[in-house]
């Protein structure tokens, strides 16, 4: 299950990055890798560069060993400095993250994203003006109605058991319907794509297939 283990970590402070092309630099020219990005060493090269994975790109890259040294990603968490970015994963200033909420001491915690990838991945927000046009026109539930999620199915009283919130459609910034805040929340962490949701299900398809199997073994 494990890609690369942690001591294989490396901290690229600057540098730049040959794509990989069958086990080789590629032959163009060289990308610019962002500062401090997060990889793992694939394939240490005994002369100038090695092959690393760059977590943030998503690939594999020629990086000049000069560029890079071992780093501990557990020296990340939720209150360090600097920490790792979620999204990016570059190693960030702790005051480039947003403060979230308090953790169980009463300590203020931050976003695992840092701020410019979180503004970038939320999205424009809707108007106030749009939402609330928008809710009248398919007459959304009031407090104390019992509805249905279009989402998820499940039966709510709105406002009491299930707080409803206007869902868009952050590329064409339109709203797309009233569905229930844990649905929200939902459809906002798996980034409003239906290539994620299709991939949560096959998840979850192929382990009911395991389970199946392994019952009629028995």
């Amino acid at each position: 299950m494990t890609e690369y283990p942690k001591a294989q970590c490396v901290l690229i402070a600057n540098g730049q990055g040959w794509p990989d092309d069958n086990s080789r630099p590629g032959r163009g020219e060289p990308e610019m890798l962002p500062s401090n990005s997060i990889g793992y060493l694939d394939r240490p090269g005994a002369q100038q560069r090695s092959r690393v994975f760059v977590v943030g790109r998503g690939r594999i890259y020629w990086v000049n060993n000069a560029d890079f040294e071992s780093y501990d990603p557990t020296q990340s968490g939720v209150r360090t400095d600097p920490k790792i970015c979620l999204s990016c994963h570059r190693l960030k200033p702790l005051n480039e993250f947003a403060v979230n909420q308090s953790n169980r001491a009463g300590q203020p915690t931050t976003r695992p994203r840092c701020k410019e990838c979180f503004d970038r991945e939320s999205g424009k927000a809707l108007s106030e003006k749009v939402k609330k046009e928008f809710s009248e026109r398919i007459g959304a539930p009031a407090k104390g109605d019992l509805w249905r999620c279009p989402c998820c199915s499940k039966y709510s009283i709105a406002g009491v058991t299930a707080q409803t919130r206007v869902d868009h459609d952050q590329e064409r910034q339109r709203p797309r319907g009233i569905i229930c805040d844990s649905c929200n929340t939902g459809l906002g962490r798996f980034k409003n794509g239906i290539d994620h949701l299709v991939d949560a299900a096959d998840y979850v398809r192929r382990y009911e297939e395991n389970i199946a199997q392994e019952d009629d073994a028995e």
